[in-house]
């Protein structure tokens, strides 16, 4: 057995009873119903008895038309947990060392461990990211990768492009930015990939595309760098539907925009009323969730849940009296302020 994951936990889901789902940043929209007919009359189509194109190259093409890059700088992944597992896999040996900020997405660590290589979490109390910081440590400690999220998760904080080409420039490591919540708002470094052999960026189809259920990662790169993951991915990690549907859902990015648009006012209208709730801080989010704090965060998530709304409890140190909200429509976000206002009376 692997020693690495000897002291590993299983990955764990909440296991509670609800009704309104507010817990895995999930986009609230299901795809509308034209196009799902229309998807569905697809499949008669699909060879199912037949393995998927390995390469992905119809998706991959979607893709760079929509992100404005060339297809061979993009490599598609089932989620995008199975690309930082081959991101970790073809650049890290056990003695080299990841590098990240902190609080920040769990499964950075979690695959590192597997691999067996080092992590350092910077953390920053205050939950703003200090860049100057992140250098410092990254240089001090030789990291051999440094992992940006933004917009954090769980925090919701963005870092600034300038930021991040400031990280690139004063660094030796390879730099992967995390963009799954790109889509609602802040500036993509998609662009920079072509000035910087040394930038990896990774994106999900999970958050504004609403694909949660297919599983669809990609990433963006030098032609260099994804030539060498492709090697190490599996034949055909992308099956046959996931790719079908992400072609269809990227082909009608008009129904994804408005979708998106509605999400970023529902975003906003919840942040100003979470604000004027005694009791509650609220951090500043350009994602598709909300952070709060509150000295009854424990109370809180027992009383949402009485009334069937699971949010994101947290249990770590940084994270201390915080609950993560996901933006919902609109009648679910109205049901949560009612009774978030009931309870903190």
């Amino acid at each position: 057995m692997n020693k690495n994951i000897l002291n590993l936990k299983k990955y764990e889901t909440d296991n509670y009873r609800y009704k309104y789902k507010l817990n895995a940043n999930e986009s609230p929209f299901n795809i509308d119903q034209e196009l799902l007919e229309k998807i569905a009359l697809g499949f008669k189509c699909i060879n199912f008895n037949r393995y998927p194109d390995p390469d992905a190259l119809m998706l991959r093409k979607e893709l760079s038309n929509y992100i404005k890059t060339d297809y061979e700088n993009i490599m598609v992944g089932n989620g995008s947990d199975e690309l930082i597992s081959i991101i970790i896999n073809s650049f890290l040996s056990e003695n080299d060392l990841i590098l990240t900020h902190g609080p920040t997405f769990s499964m950075y660590q979690i695959l590192t461990k597997v691999k067996g290589s080092k992590f350092l979490e910077i953390p920053f109390k205050n939950l703003d990211i200090d860049i100057d910081k992140i250098i410092e440590a990254a240089n001090k400690n030789k990291a051999k990768m440094i992992i940006l999220c933004s917009h954090n998760n769980p925090t919701g904080a963005v870092i600034s492009k300038s930021d991040i080409l400031k990280v690139l420039t004063n660094t030796n490591a390879y730099v992967l930015v995390d963009e799954a919540y790109i889509e609602f708002g802040g500036d993509s470094v998609v662009d920079e990939i072509y000035n910087y052999d040394n930038l990896i960026v990774l994106r999900t189809l999970s958050k504004a595309f609403g694909l949660a259920g297919i599983r669809l990662g990609y990433l963006v790169s030098s032609k260099d760098i994804v030539d060498i993951l492709l090697r190490v991915k599996a034949p055909y990690n992308v099956n046959r539907i996931s790719q079908y549907v992400a072609i269809e859902l990227i082909k009608n990015r008009e129904e994804i925009n408005n979708k998106i648009n509605i999400i970023i006012n529902e975003r906003e209208k919840l942040f100003k009323e979470l604000k004027d709730i005694d009791g509650l801080y609220v951090y500043p989010s350009k994602g598709n969730f909300l952070l709060i704090k509150t000295n009854k965060s424990k109370y809180v998530f027992e009383k949402l849940l009485e009334n069937k709304i699971l949010v994101r409890n947290f249990n770590s140190s940084l994270l201390k009296d915080c609950l993560r909200i996901t933006v919902g429509s609109s009648k679910e976000n109205k049901i949560l302020i009612n009774v978030l206002r009931d309870v903190m009376k």
